[in-house]
């Protein structure tokens, strides 16, 4: 009877064990706003059991507890502390209100003691709390997100999870359309209550549900409550001996839905608040990889041709060196009109005045024993305006039927002088030499817009929507070559040119895609799209030479002169499905048929046609799954062709460098890419700790490398292109065989003993790119490896520090150089810091230090760049400050860089800006409603915003 008694307890014991409950509600401040990020616990016996973080709109839930009682605990940032007992059945507890109070000590006057929650997870979106990471009170954006994990900026670049971001939302509306740059520069930190960091789907996926995997990293910045009603900004001004001089305005203005944001710049110190793409515009060539200008500059930039181009790639604008004066203005537009209008814009102009002297060193691959190198010093002034607008329009027709509406213009005028002297040895004897001057006057304009219509149908997931995008982008402009060169060898001889290069290229492009979307059962969708698509493009070139007789460019250089148009069509018919289970797990698999069509024509000096006919299957698959609410692992892989631009295809010579001649390839045929990649991000609220973890490996068929002919070639090549002999010659061409695989990891953890914040990351790559040299195919393997530890202080607004130290290692291996390795290691670190003491006094300092090894001879640097300022806050409550800065204390500020090519790697040195000293004045000025009043500096800290931006989750 005993043994039948414990038998009969024990199989009771099985089912009462298992019976689990859960508790889930709703957390809301005095106030009656939910609050984000609270820490929601429950405890038996003073053992925390299970912990959640609420989301955003202040909801949590608590899965699989035991039945039985418990301590439920809510703990926020500025609230007091809320705790109650609660009985836990096998039915759900539903706390419909849990109500903080707000503690009533005022927080410039305590200091109040606790964890802020830094991170949560939320499906495929990283929230970043901006109350977890303190900086001064008149620090930007800028400065605020470079403190959190997974955000670097580099140079200018904004990247986030190992990806380059492309677009800044605020509120879930676009600031000063796709510049990064100009939005984190020119939003105060104080305003902003949160980060998210996310893969933007586009506006079709979020109406349709369907995600198809066209995506753009994005930034969200939400802003606190209380403060869209108001305006806020800064004004500044410096001025010191030597006529440098800086000054600048931000300021906005919020009334609800409507925000009006404007800004502008003028210096003469290399500062801008404007990204590369204002420096390239509408300049910037017709796609590819760039123009194959010619490799007398770095990137492939012809030599001596800083002011401007040449052939069809020759209306490329590289990005700025050296010293420029920057001039822009800008403006920033949205509203809510009515129920059924959302618009948004802006509108940005800016003009620089860039000089620059640089010089190069360059080294190709050979497998001679002897190699060939290149080494070039020049002097160059760019002056450069453009006009950029674009908008967003989105019109509600009714319930089931809407337009979205982007129209884009950009306007641009480049006007450029370089004078460039550059030599060509072969060992230690000299093959070549050039004396070149260059000028040139170039415009451009770019006009796209987007139309997208989409209909919902009565049954859920059932769409329609139809796209037509469409683009005309006119360029044109004349340069002037005036060159000396001279041919060394058996027969020296010297080379004199005097020539005028008339410019014209002409850019349609139009496309229709028609997509449909079907649900089957709850949890899957099938979705079918059509896709046409046609790509004109025109480039006529006139090349003049001087006639003494006449004194004026009237002699047509036929070999340089062309007339050359392509066009590109392609229809493609695709089916994709898409299952998802909870929000846990999502698998989405695509295949796309591609029929497509690539026509060259030229006319002039010749006339020749060159078809191409191509058909491709584009397989497209994605899978994503969620550990947790707090971790998810998403796996991707992409197929994508990759056409020809039309500098790349228009077969002229480009001697814009005489020494470093370039000409297209008509027979260039379409690459074909695949990559695959993986991404895990995880949250721990409970620790405060952040882990992100990216890998991405592709391969290219027909890689559009280059081919290159060194100047002491007798190949029949130089005879059969008419070009002078002992000039370098490159020609683009398709090789198989490049690959690359990249990784980005980050770990992010606060150090509570000093109040800070360690974010960790590595980074590594290892890429292969085909190339020919002298017709042999040459193989350059590069590989790189990255450490990086940033220590942010979190002590508060008036003492804040950054240390960061970033070293890499890295190397280069040649097949065309089997036993020689090119290996260079570089060390990036910085330390600045911020404090306010005493009565306003403001000490600020920034200490750069730079080691350069395994450069050329001449170029390994180690250097210090030291700046710093004294202040003192004046004006009622501190809203002024002037101060006394200098640049470059030290005097040691330098610029070098190392290029790597499949055919050769190059150190460059850039004329930099020196020491100055200026005597500098800013004023913030704050105007919010009572909800948002920032009276004095220390009130900042606010609770968390409202959720993420619209129609994204």
């Amino acid at each position: 009877m005993k043994n039948l008694f414990l038998l009969l307890a024990l199989l009771l014991s099985v089912p009462l064990a298992a019976q689990q409950s859960v508790i889930f509600g709703k957390i809301f401040d005095d106030t009656e706003s939910p609050l984000p990020g609270a820490y929601v616990s429950i405890s038996q016996n003073d053992t925390e059991i299970k912990a959640e973080v609420s989301d955003a709109d202040g909801r949590f839930r608590i899965e699989e507890v035991p039945v039985g009682t418990y301590l439920l605990r809510v703990k926020y940032l500025g609230f007091k502390d809320l705790e109650q007992e609660v009985q836990l059945t096998e039915k759900p507890l539903y706390l419909r209100s849990l109500q903080l109070e707000t503690n009533a000590l005022a927080l410039d006057e305590v200091e109040v003691v606790g964890d802020v929650v830094r991170a949560v997870q939320k499906g495929d979106t990283t929230e970043i709390n901006a109350d977890a990471y303190k900086v001064m009170s008149d620090a930007n954006a800028e400065d605020l997100i470079k403190k959190m994990p997974t955000v670097v900026i580099n140079n200018g670049k904004v990247q986030a999870q190992g990806e380059d971001v492309k677009e800044i939302l605020v509120d879930g509306k676009p600031f000063f359309g796709n510049d990064p740059t100009a939005a984190l520069k020119n939003l105060p930190a104080e305003v902003i209550q949160k980060i998210q960091v996310y893969d933007q789907q586009s506006d079709q996926s979020q109406f349709t549900g369907f995600d198809d995997g066209n995506t753009s990293k994005t930034i969200n910045i939400i802003t606190r409550p209380g403060m869209n009603a108001g305006q806020f900004g800064k004004i500044y001004a410096g001025y010191g001996p030597d006529n440098y001089y800086k000054s600048g305005l931000s300021g906005n203005i919020f009334d609800g839905d409507r925000r009006i944001s404007i800004i502008g710049l003028s210096n003469n110190i290399n500062e801008q608040n404007f990204s590369a793409e204002d420096l390239v515009g509408v300049l910037g060539g017709g796609g590819g990889r760039g123009g194959f200008r010619g490799g007398g500059g770095r990137g492939g930039r012809g030599g001596g041709s800083r002011g401007g181009g040449g052939s069809a790639g020759d209306f490329l604008v590289d990005q700025q060196g050296g010293i420029a004066k920057t001039h822009s203005l800008g403006i920033n537009y949205s509203d809510e009109w009515g129920k059924k209008f959302d618009i948004s814009g802006s509108y940005f102009i800016n003009h620089s005045n860039n000089d620059s002297d640089e010089f190069l060193n360059r080294e190709y691959f050979e497998n001679r024993g002897i190699n060939q190198f290149y080494s070039e010093e020049n002097y160059s002034n760019t002056k450069n305006t453009n006009h950029r607008m674009n908008f967003r329009i989105e019109y509600e027709i009714d319930s089931v039927n809407s337009i979205i509406m982007r129209p884009r213009l950009s306007i641009q005028q480049n006007v450029g002088t370089s004078e460039t002297f550059g030599q060509t040895l072969m060992g230690n004897d000299l093959l070549n030499q050039t004396d070149n001057f260059f000028r040139s006057d170039l415009t451009g304009l770019s006009f796209n817009n987007n139309l997208l219509f989409r209909h919902r149908f009565a049954k859920p997931r059932r769409t329609f929507s139809v796209n037509v995008s469409g683009g005309y982008a006119p360029k044109e402009g004349e340069s002037l070559l005036q060159s000396e060169n001279l041919y060394f060898g058996d027969q020296p001889t010297t080379e004199m040119l005097d020539q005028k290069s008339l410019l014209e290229n002409n850019n349609w492009n139009l496309s229709t895609s028609l997509n449909y979307t079907e649900p089957i059962g709850k949890a899957a969708m099938l979705m079918m799209d059509y896709q046409y698509s046609f790509r004109q493009d025109e480039s006529d070139k006139q090349v003049l030479d001087f006639t003494e007789a006449t004194g004026d460019y009237d002699q047509l250089n036929e070999p340089l002169t062309n007339i050359f148009s392509n066009d590109y069509v392609t229809h493609q018919v695709g089916g994709a499905y898409n299952y998802r289970k909870g929000r846990d797990f999502m698998v989405m698999a695509r295949a796309t048929l591609q029929f497509a069509s690539l026509i060259n024509e030229e006319t002039f000096p010749d006339m020749a046609t060159y078809r191409q006919n191509f058909t491709n299957i584009l397989p497209f698959a994605m899978i994503r799954y969620g550990f947790s609410r707090n971790s998810n692992l998403r796996l991707f892989y992409r197929s994508s062709t990759d056409l020809p631009s039309i500098d790349q295809l228009q077969d002229v010579i480009d001697n814009t460098n005489p020494l470093q001649l370039t000409t297209g390839n008509p027979n260039l045929t379409q690459a074909f890419q695949h990559s695959v990649s993986l991404r895990y991000s995880n949250t721990i609220p409970e620790t405060s700790k952040v882990f992100f973890a990216y890998i991405s490996a592709g391969f290219t068929d027909n890689y559009i490398a280059r081919s290159t002919y060194l100047a002491d070639s007798d190949h029949p090549i130089f005879a059969d292109l008419n070009v002078q002999p002992g000039a370098q010659l490159t020609i683009p061409t398709n090789l198989d065989g490049y690959w690359n695989v990249r990784s980005f990891l980050t770990y992010g953890m606060p150090l509570r003993f000093i109040k800070s914040n360690l974010n960790l990351n590595v980074s590594g790559s290892y890429s292969q790119i085909p190339g020919r040299i002298n017709d042999e195919v040459n193989y350059s393997k590069t590989r790189s490896l990255g450490l990086g530890a940033v220590l942010s202080s979190n002590i508060s607004e008036k003492l804040d520090f950054t240390l960061a130290v970033r070293p890499s290692m890295n190397q280069t291996t040649n097949t065309l150089q089997s036993g020689v390795d090119n290996e260079y290691y570089s060390q990036n670190s910085s330390f600045q810091l911020g404090w306010v003491f005493g009565k306003g006094f403001v000490v600020r300092s920034n200490i750069a230090h730079q080691f350069y090894d395994g450069l050329s001879e001449g170029f390994d640097q180690n250097y210090w760049l030291w700046s710093g300022s004294i202040g003192k806050k004046i004006l009622k409550n501190d809203l002024g400050e002037i101060s006394i800065s200098m640049f470059d204390i030290l005097g040691q500020n330098q610029s070098i860089q190392r290029n790597v090519t499949e055919i050769y790697l190059e150190d460059v040195q850039t004329q930099t800006l020196q020491r100055y000293i200026m005597l500098n004045f800013i004023y913030q000025f704050r105007n919010f409603g009572a909800a948002g009043q920032l009276s004095a500096p220390d009130q900042r800290r606010g609770r968390w915003g409202d959720g993420p931006p619209p129609n994204r989750f």
